[in-house]
């Protein structure tokens, strides 16, 4: 193989992965509250962030409130941080979330959506937020010479003072509604307006909520894309993150993404991480390619001289010869009478399908052998009488008598062959 040219596809790989290192990467926008998800509004930098400034403990699971209360969460007070783009719990959470909030729970549900009537019949809940963010509505609002920000009030509670934060308008939600006579308090509240034909009428209404649940706390918002790594890493909005935090007062937090969009996907494979990250997946479609060119170019047959392979020799002739001389040579008569009338007697079975070694056949058997090999019935038996003396007697057999024994074998054989 030509090493100039894999040393050249070698470092132009490595050359396209750099620069495809070092380019900026494309944002995706899609809301995912993913703990592995290093986008805006995914939650891996928001993840990290919390478990170092949460003193009690922090963690990131993908259980039910109803897993998380079988599991015990519910023995010690939590907190649990529940972000959803459209929050319909089942029966089932339902009842669970009802009792982890009668032992002293506290439980924040961020969510743009949620179905009146759908937590409890004496708490009418309407939640209406964004669904995601559009950088274009940004763009534009700033060519329309429009405000793009909308200002967020944290209400006076001790510790903290009243204090404005202002967020973009195409990632706010709209707000939290809370049919009377449920009683709640407001976290978070913003001013809007309704333009009419001769007046501007304004009015707050509230964007995070708390309602007390028993021994517990129940808190809503309609912010759900500012806890994400986006909130926590803009300058204006991250500090309203850490006071909506500061309201679990030191209890461990358990964010769970069970309700998040990303709940009904697969856990992600080796392979799907790679073709995730575009640097990664550029480097596999570039190894790819290089291994299509190395086939074309490299993978054809080499030609090279072809062996002449010679023919087994057949050595069962010599070894027959070598195993009779040495029975010569030791006369062995006796044992080598015993073989050869195995052998006679195997030939007389494949061929007539008679056994010569059965007694009580004997006679009949003599007489057909004689009949198909055209010998005297006389002469067959004398024959066969003679090779079971023979082998019957131990006394030493002489080179003369074997010899006439087998030679009377071999000429039934070769008779029964002719």
């Amino acid at each position: 193989m030509n090493k100039k040219f894999l040393i050249f596809i070698v470092g132009f790989l490595v050359l396209v992965f750099l620069l495809e290192l070092s380019a900026p990467s494309m944002f995706v926008w899609d809301p995912t509250f993913s703990h592995h998800d290093r986008q805006p509004f995914g939650c891996a930098v928001f993840d990290s962030l919390m478990k170092k400034s949460v003193p009690a403990g922090y963690e990131v699971t993908r259980k039910t409130l109803s897993q998380l209360e079988r599991d015990g969460y519910g023995k010690k007070p939590h907190a649990f941080l529940i972000q959803s783009i459209d929050f319909n719990p089942s029966p089932t959470d339902l009842r669970a979330l009802d009792r982890l909030l009668k032992t002293g729970n506290k439980v924040f549900i961020a969510t743009s959506s949620i179905t009146p009537d759908s937590l409890y019949p004496d708490l009418q809940l309407t939640i209406s937020g964004q669904y995601g963010f559009s950088p274009m509505q940004v763009k534009a609002s700033i060519e329309n010479q429009e405000i793009p920000y909308d200002t967020l009030v944290w209400c006076r509670q001790s510790p903290y003072q009243n204090k404005k934060y202002s967020i973009y308008s195409a990632m706010s939600g709209n707000k939290v509604d809370v049919d009377k006579p449920a009683k709640y308090d407001i976290l978070v509240k913003n001013r809007q307006t309704d333009d009419y034909t001769d007046r501007v009428d304004s009015y707050w209404v509230p964007r995070v909520v708390r309602i007390q649940r028993g021994k517990g706390e129940l808190f809503f918002s309609c912010e759900p894309l500012l806890l994400t790594n986006y909130g926590i890493l803009d300058e204006q909005a991250n500090g309203l993150v850490f006071r909506l935090m500061s309201q679990f007062r030191g209890l461990p937090i358990v964010r769970t993404e069970a309700y998040t969009p990303q709940a009904e996907i697969n856990e992600e494979t080796p392979l799907r991480f790679w073709l995730q990250n575009e640097p990664l997946r550029w480097a596999i479609y570039l190894t790819l390619g290089g291994l299509l060119l190395f086939c074309m170019f490299y993978a054809r047959r080499r030609q090279r001289v072809i062996p002449v392979v010679e023919e087994p020799k057949n050595r069962s002739i010599e070894f027959v010869k070598l195993i009779g001389t040495l029975y010569y040579q030791k006369h062995i008569n006796h044992d080598l009478l015993q073989k050869k009338y195995a052998y006679f007697t195997e030939t007389l079975r494949r061929l007539m399908m008679v056994d010569v070694e059965d007694t009580e056949t004997r006679k009949d058997d003599v007489a057909q052998i004689a009949l198909r090999a055209g010998m005297p019935e006389a002469e067959v038996r004398m024959i066969l009488d003679r090779v079971d003396r023979y082998l019957k007697a131990d006394e030493y057999i002489n080179d003369a008598a074997l010899r006439k024994a087998i030679d009377g074998m071999d000429k039934i054989i070769n008779n029964l062959l002719m």
